[in-house]
């Protein structure tokens, strides 16, 4: 890809391996923030921190796919990020991560890493992150940040619901003996 208009100074096709760096440990952070409280909530915060942090960049395996090549100039070279980086991927992730853990917090973190990444990407533009929609391809910069500091609320307050229900499980389980 060329260099990111929103972050002119985090991507540069002429250093596609720091680039390449860069992006990893960039969209591994934010994953973490983004699902922190669910992380604090958790009883396996390692692991599951871990599966967040590898995720986030995870995201970008389509970029390889796209490219047909591991060569990193290869993929920084790309005209467009693939179509796979929309909300449309977020969703579909998300209902198949609910479909096989029949779990909120897995499905909610799923579209929480997936919609961070599309909002760092989509603030350099050449994101077509309303796919199939063609017309909107990037966001003001300024979005990127408010925006994971929405999923970071968004991810507080699931955790705040979780706990108020299993908090009524052992009340009812007390009051049932």
């Amino acid at each position: 890809m060329h260099p990111d208009r929103g972050w002119p100074f985090l991507s540069d096709p002429h250093h596609p391996i720091l680039s390449a760096i860069w992006a990893i440990a960039i969209h591994g952070v934010i994953s973490l923030v983004v699902v922190w409280p669910i992380l604090m909530y958790s009883s396996r915060r390692v692991l599951y921190g871990t599966l967040a942090f590898i995720a986030g960049p995870g995201l970008d395996l389509d970029h390889v796919i796209a490219a047909q090549s591991l060569n990193p100039h290869a993929i920084e070279s790309m005209s467009q990020r693939p179509d796979t980086h929309s909300l449309l991927a977020a969703v579909v992730l998300a209902l198949l991560a609910l479909a096989f853990t029949r779990h909120r917090l897995a499905a909610w973190s799923v579209f929480a890493i997936v919609v961070a990444h599309l909002l760092f990407d989509a603030a350099g533009g050449s994101e077509h992150w309303l796919y199939p929609l063609d017309a909107v391809d990037s966001i003001p910069w300024l979005l990127c940040p408010i925006g994971i500091a929405a999923l970071t609320a968004i991810s507080w307050a699931l955790v705040r619901v979780e706990r108020s229900r299993q908090d009524g499980k052992r009340i009812d389980k007390i009051a049932a003996t």
